[in-house]
């Protein structure tokens, strides 16, 4: 995770990606509140003999909090050397998903366009006023989420939020999503006990106002009709969108009079997340991938210039081209379903061109 917003081709940033309809309760890969199994209707065992039917717990594979602490230090380090190295390959031990997928398109850029962007890309950054929220698990990908400062010199602290993941056990950790708050916001306060552990309740995972689809595809139509905190939108900001918009002309506005064509997906990447929050209401996290067609016959598209030529392993096109970007958003869904929802933060960018 780079502490620089990705700001590719003259596009501002912030932002990452993918909804789908409300995963249902008992889902444990990292997010949900475990289930509980229905009781076991075969005979009991345990003595020997015949009993009363009894349920055998599942065993409880929280992650410690020592275990989440030693996990984002390693992250810490390892990423830092990615970052010192430009070295994609080290990402990808560290990253996974679209966030993968984002830091790497970022370190190419970073080499291609070189000069002062690529030393601020190599500069180590260091976590602070970290504060770790744990996941119930009983089974595999188990996960947890912390919030924290990242301090790097020669750019402005921000606040993130990551979740961690870990496929099995033995498996190394790796960091799936990565969102940063906007500017004069702070992280709402999540519902959660001393250690740190979620407090999931069941009837809270089926009370969302919409689903994340619907998040995502009401951004989606923001994008040409931006009436954030008018009546007929679900949302009292639409940062994230603005965000997007710019994205959309800075990609456009050195290749008029050719045509461009937006395309947009709501593919769960990464799958919609949960956090549950103290007064009721939840944090979704939520994602869609942006695909941006620029043509115009018998015209070659020189950007020789630019560090994400480099991620399309050419700095001309002939004809037109095709730039892919990936977004996930945080936002607020508060307890009063008659209220709007709040995105509070965002992190994304250009991933690949062809």
């Amino acid at each position: 995770m780079l502490v620089l917003g990705l700001a590719l081709a003259g596009c501002s940033t912030g932002g990452t990606v993918g909804g789908t309809a409300k995963a249902a309760p008992g889902n444990v890969s990292g997010t949900m509140t475990p289930s509980r199994g229905a009781a076991s209707t075969a005979p009991s065992v345990a003595s020997g003999q015949q009993g009363s039917p009894t349920a055998t717990p599942p065993p409880d594979i929280t992650v410690s909090q020592a275990d989440a602490a030693a996990a984002l230090k390693a992250y810490q380090s390892a990423n830092n050397a990615a970052n010192a190295g430009l070295d994609t390959a080290a990402m990808a031990k560290i990253e996974s998903g679209s966030q993968l997928a984002l830091d790497q398109a970022t370190l190419v850029y970073d080499q291609g366009i070189g000069g002062d962007r690529a030393k601020q890309a190599k500069v180590p950054t260091t976590y602070t006023n970290t504060v770790f929220y744990r996941v119930p698990a009983t089974t595999y990908p188990r996960g947890f989420f912390v919030t924290t400062d990242a301090v790097a010199s020669g750019v402005s602290n921000s606040s993130y939020l990551l979740h961690f993941t870990q496929d099995q056990a033995g498996a190394p950790w790796l960091v799936d999503i990565t969102v940063a708050l906007g500017s004069g916001r702070q992280w709402p306060a999540f519902a959660a006990g001393p250690d740190g552990l979620l407090d999931y309740h069941g009837t809270q995972q089926n009370n969302l106002l919409l689903a994340p689809a619907d998040l995502a595809a009401a951004d989606r139509t923001m994008l040409a009709d931006d009436n954030a905190g008018q009546p007929g939108s679900p949302f009292l900001s639409d940062d994230p969108t603005t965000a997007e918009q710019r994205w959309i002309q800075g990609m456009t506005e050195d290749v008029s009079p050719a045509t461009a064509a937006l395309t947009v997906t709501t593919a769960p990447t990464p799958p919609p997340t949960y956090l549950p929050l103290k007064d009721g209401g939840e944090l979704v996290l939520y994602g869609t991938r942006l695909s941006m067609r620029i043509s115009q016959s018998g015209r070659t598209f020189t950007f020789g210039d630019q560090g994400w030529a480099k991620v399309a392993g050419t700095d001309s096109f002939s004809d037109g081209y095709t730039a892919d970007s990936l977004w996930t958003v945080a936002a607020i869904d508060p307890p009063d379903k008659a209220a709007k929802v709040q995105k509070i933060a965002q992190y994304g960018g250009l991933v690949a061109v062809h």
